[in-house]
């Protein structure tokens, strides 16, 4: 059985070097704001004199920017068509594609059957008409 380490035994051991890494050459792009405007400086160094990089911009009076690149924006969400149901003799309502009588769920009724391919489906694949009432 393999024997794990103690938390104490992880604290005393030495930190990891990985210099093939510390010494890698890497280009970089560093957004600065400088009395109100946005600065793009370039660098191009090692990966372990980035931080002294950030230093030495703040002690020339450059603020490393926080903003993150633009991410795309999600897909607006289309919403399902609502449709009147069918009502069975009975007064049942029923789903008009599926014929299947409709639930009472937390929104509102809906039909619990699984669309066929061509059919209006929501993520998961069931159907996902609306119905007014």
């Amino acid at each position: 059985m393999t024997q794990l380490p103690t938390r104490a035994a992880i604290d005393r051991a030495p930190p990891l070097d990985f210099p093939e890494r510390q010494h890698q050459q890497v280009d970089i792009q560093i957004e600065c704001v400088c009395e109100g405007y946005t600065v793009r400086v370039e660098y191009n160094g090692a990966v372990a004199t980035v931080k002294s990089a950030i230093a030495r911009l703040r002690a020339a009076g450059l603020e490393p920017s926080r903003t993150t690149a633009p991410t795309a924006a999600p897909a607006p969400r289309q919403r399902a068509e609502t449709v009147e149901p069918l009502y069975q003799p009975d007064g049942t309502a029923c789903c008009p594609v599926h014929r299947r009588a409709l639930s009472e769920g937390r929104y509102g009724l809906f039909c619990s059957s699984k669309a066929q391919p061509g059919q209006a489906a929501n993520d998961k694949g069931y159907c996902s008409l609306r119905f007014g009432a």
